[in-house]
């Protein structure tokens, strides 16, 4: 009645699928094409170790990054193209096999350690889509935080949001990161009252605060039992309950007067995320 046709090949946008379909393996494939169009341009040329070293992190490796920005890849696509990357890193000359003298994984380790960092594309997607997952705890007014609360979390946060019967692949993809935003996630103290002592991570530079020698008072639930109606800590309560040293370091957190808890990432100063830090984070848990 309106016209419009149907097609079994729909065009893509700024080189992502608009339809994936049931197959991911098939929806990005192009990625392994342009990688060897790309390695076929310049293998004809005489690298040496370090312009090849320039030419996989600044060109090659940065061609799937903005798909991995919004979907999960699969992880034999994420091997195949690190295999391709290695095949061109060894070989002697165009056509040429050489001897991969080791494993990819060993030459994504930082240089500080002894590699020549790479990355792990597998962790590099799943840290893009981590940063998906922070704005969608930081800016819920967003067209994408409401869509996806609206559908997949209405009645949660997107950190306890189940994955749920169904998922669409952007769901999919960006709740596939929300274990490394738990790890790298501390809250920031305002008022105090979101917060559970117990339970939740809001003390920087300790990673739990459940304690094995620290008995839990029952009259203490959230961080805001803490705070004096002064907005100061109380100080007397937090030396009884707590170890000397985190006493220490929970008085030495800065109180934000009338305004609301919020959340903070650990591995910046700055508190705000980053994609680097936490690709760093995932590196350091392996």
């Amino acid at each position: 009645m309106l016209g419009v046709q149907s097609s079994n090949d729909p065009e893509r946008y700024l080189g992502l699928p608009n339809m994936v379909g049931k197959t991911k393996k098939e929806a990005f494939k192009n990625l392994k094409d342009r990688f060897k169009q790309r390695i076929d341009n310049w293998s004809t040329r005489h690298l040496s170790q370090g312009e090849k070293e320039v030419f996989v992190k600044s060109i090659l490796q940065a061609i799937p990054t903005y798909s991995m920005s919004y979907f999960l890849l699969l992880k034999l696509l994420c091997s195949d193209l690190e295999s391709i990357v290695a095949k061109f890193w060894w070989q002697k000359g165009h056509g040429q096999r050489g001897i991969h003298w080791c494993t990819w994984n060993e030459l994504c380790i930082s240089k500080e350690q002894g590699g020549l960092g790479f990355r792990r594309l597998d962790q590099f997607n799943v840290a893009l889509l981590a940063k998906q997952g922070w704005c969608l705890i930081n800016y819920p007014d967003s067209l994408l935080a409401q869509v996806l609360k609206a559908k997949y979390f209405p009645n949660l946060d997107f950190i306890h949001a189940q994955l749920g019967n169904l998922p669409s692949l952007t769901w999919m993809s960006v709740w596939a990161a929300k274990g490394l935003l738990k790890d790298g996630l501390c809250w920031g103290v305002g008022k105090g009252d979101q917060i559970s002592v117990w339970n939740d991570r809001w003390i920087l530079s300790v990673t739990t605060n459940r304690r094995s020698n620290i008995t839990e008072n029952p009259e203490i639930e959230s961080v805001a039992d803490l705070i004096e109606t002064t907005h100061r800590w109380k100080k007397e309560l937090i030396e009884n309950t707590f170890p000397e040293h985190t006493a220490q370091k929970i008085l030495q957190i800065p109180l934000v007067e009338d305004h609301e808890d919020f959340q903070v990432w650990r591995g910046e100063h700055s508190g705000e995320f980053t994609v680097r830090s936490a690709y760093k984070l995932l590196q350091e848990a392996t």
